[in-house]
């Protein structure tokens, strides 16, 4: 693949960029400080912290209701904390709440989508509206389109695709400005296993440049496999961060235990104790 191309990123600059990854240079990417929110009658968070470095992957997990995708909703400035800190790469989100939004790419779990739009315009317009140079939006919707293998559908309505090509389109649009971050709310629904090989082989090349992938999903497995670090929140507090290996020993489970297993295990235990507690 020939995503370095797209980013424009010179050989010695990436170099450096995963030199300065490895060595623990870079400060987080996103912080997430005592974060609250309750809507409806709901608590959704209750002082959530996190972190999301540069060059890695890392997945949000966590039960149904536990507050995933309540939290991509607040990076991203699609829905207000009640209380607490953001910052995208050092900036406060409250202070500046459309500086940091340039380094952002996003795709929703609940797609919603121009639909009488054609593919090709849709793209066009992302690009746009991010300030993107016509031949740059042409080369990277070009690129992806081919990725993804939606020639076909290049001059198709958005309404007349399947979940899957639109989940594709988001994703492109996502991707059109060349973010430095992405974030994902259950990326894999409706992709075929190729596409699912596609999106997997995106977020490794954009990490070894220096990038940050940050998704939330309930596919475990799949979690296991390309996350470099994790999260699990349960009742909107983080319970348990870090790899597989420190969540392991976290849980007391063996050497040999998947994280599904440590899931359960952690969840199940924070269940026990906050009933004990009567919360």
């Amino acid at each position: 693949m020939r995503i370095n191309k797209i980013c424009k990123i010179s050989i010695k600059k990436e170099r450096l960029i995963i030199k300065r990854v490895a060595e623990g240079l870079m400060a987080p990417v996103i912080e997430l400080i005592n974060l609250w929110k309750s809507y409806n009658g709901f608590q959704a968070l209750r002082g959530l912290n996190l972190e999301v470095n540069s060059g890695e992957i890392f997945g949000l997990l966590g039960p149904n209701g536990a507050g995933k995708t309540t939290t991509l909703k607040i990076i991203v400035g699609l829905l207000k904390m009640d209380k607490g800190v953001v910052r995208i790469k050092g900036i406060d989100i409250n202070e500046n709440p459309y500086e940091y939004k340039r380094f952002i790419g996003y795709v929703p779990e609940s797609l919603s989508l121009p639909e009488y739009l054609t593919l090709e315009e849709f793209l066009i317009y992302s690009g746009k509206i991010r300030g993107i140079p016509r031949d740059q939006i042409r080369e990277r919707m070009n690129y992806y389109i081919r990725l993804f293998e939606l020639e076909e559908k290049r001059r198709a309505l958005l309404l007349s695709l399947s979940r899957g090509m639109r989940q594709k389109a988001a994703l492109t649009s996502a991707l059109i400005h060349d973010p430095e971050i992405l974030i994902l709310d259950e990326p894999f629904i409706g992709i075929d296993p190729a596409g699912q090989r596609v999106i997997k082989d995106i977020f490794t090349e954009r990490v070894k440049m220096g990038g940050s992938v940050f998704i939330s999903t309930h596919l475990l497995d799949t979690a296991e496999r390309i996350c470099d670090r994790v999260a699990i929140i349960y009742r909107g507090q983080n319970i348990a961060s870090g790899n597989i290996e420190s969540l392991r020993r976290l849980s007391k489970s063996g050497e040999d235990a998947t994280l599904e297993e440590v899931f359960l295990k952690l969840t199940e235990e924070t269940r026990e104790h906050l009933s004990r507690e009567g919360s």
